[in-house]
């Protein structure tokens, strides 16, 4: 095997690992949104957000602070990612002032907010949670660096009830979209080219078998959800080996 077959083999491990990130979080996802009778929800028309809120961790998309108060109550923290993880706030940078922002919270209502600043602070910065009836949107900046955090303050402006309310209309029958089955084919799809396209004739076989064998990694991954936050660490770990 010759040591540019060795370097393909090792990027496509890498590789793999941020598409095993993608594939475990839209496979929790599914299993939410076909059980999200009580589950809160964002929406942001503007950017185009409209995903449920989970009080878990940000692997998991749209993140609650338990530590500040439900919709209508005080200040509502949120945060999520800008990459990976279905890159919920990807594009919160471009909201402005006035846009309209949504909460759908079961027992409250659909809260309804209005954009009046942005602003970026050091990561170190400790949000204050009592700014009365506000939300907080807040996400690392700039794109791919977690320096600072881009933050968004939305003032309530009204709560209307849940009549046509996507919180309260859960079970709708309505099945989320394979996005995870969808990433392990393109893997397949893009190893299995690669394979037959690859230069050293006598070396396409390992990358046949690499392929294959990464393929089925992201299939367990689909059936047995690994937590982000080791897929991380291990990308994190592969990234400081080869000096990244």
């Amino acid at each position: 095997m010759k040591l540019s077959t060795l370097f393909i083999i090792a990027g496509m491990v890498i590789i793999s690992l941020y598409f095993m990130v993608e594939v475990s979080f839209y496979a929790t996802t599914e299993d939410v949104v076909l059980n999200k009778s009580d589950t809160p929800f964002l929406e942001i028309p503007k950017i185009g957000v409209d995903q449920n809120i989970n009080n878990k961790s940000v692997n998991y998309g749209v993140y609650y602070e338990p530590l500040s108060s439900k919709p209508g109550y005080g200040t509502t923290v949120l945060a999520g990612h800008r990459t990976f993880y279905s890159s919920p706030f990807v594009n919160l940078d471009k909201l402005k002032v006035g846009d309209n922002i949504t909460v759908s919270w079961p027992g409250i209502g659909n809260v309804q907010y209005n954009v009046v600043r942005s602003y970026i602070v050091p990561a170190s910065y400790q949000l204050p949670l009592e700014q009365g009836k506000t939300l907080i949107l807040y996400t690392c900046y700039p794109l791919g660096s977690s320096k600072e955090r881009l933050i968004i303050q939305a003032n309530q402006t009204k709560i209307v009830p849940f009549t046509y309310s996507k919180a309260a209309n859960t079970d709708n029958g309505k099945t989320p979209f394979p996005y995870a089955p969808l990433l392990i084919s393109a893997f397949l799809g893009i190893g299995l080219v690669l394979s037959y396209l690859y230069p050293v004739k006598e070396d396409k076989i390992f990358i046949f078998m690499t392929t294959i064998a990464l393929t089925m990694f992201l299939v367990y991954g689909y059936f047995f959800p690994v937590p982000g936050d080791q897929i991380a660490s291990q990308i994190s770990n592969l990234s400081d080996m080869f000096g990244g």
